[in-house]
């Protein structure tokens, strides 16, 4: 009983300070009714971008769209450069194995010419070896 006492106690102190009249809850969001509706009314109509701005965004798309050019030109410009690199460097390596044939070459003409001299000798020697051998049969 005492349970039952005290819980209507506090019912009764609950509902005579927790509710708030309709007509205090009308007056606290009537307000906020108006700023809703007025700013559903801005954002349902469509946004008007003055002249001024659409032209400078229109340029601005120009300076990009030219600025793009620009750098596919310059990309276009460095694949070639890279190409005539890479064709010199070919022609370098090419180059470099010629010299180093026209080297070998030439070592080969130096040893051939050694040996040349080397014969001209043996041959001058044997000259004259031989004018000797005929002199002295002449004069035998």
């Amino acid at each position: 009983m005492k349970k039952t006492a005290g819980f209507l106690g506090v019912l009764v102190l609950v509902s005579l300070t927790g509710c708030a009249t309709q007509e205090y809850v009308r007056s606290q969001v009537s307000p906020l009714e108006e700023r809703l509706g007025k700013l559903e009314t801005k954002v349902s109509q469509p946004v008007v971008m003055p002249e001024a701005d659409k032209a400078a965004i229109m340029q601005a798309n120009d300076k990009a769209q030219a600025a793009l050019d620009v750098a596919n030109k310059v990309v276009g410009d460095v694949k070639k450069v890279e190409n005539d690199v890479m064709q010199a460097q070919t022609a370098a390596k090419g180059a470099e194995a010629a010299a180093k044939g026209a080297e070998a070459a030439v070592k080969g003409a130096e040893a051939a010419a050694k040996g040349a001299e080397l014969a001209a000798r043996e041959a001058q020697q044997m000259q004259k070896k031989s004018e000797k051998i005929f002199e002295l049969q002449q004069k035998k």
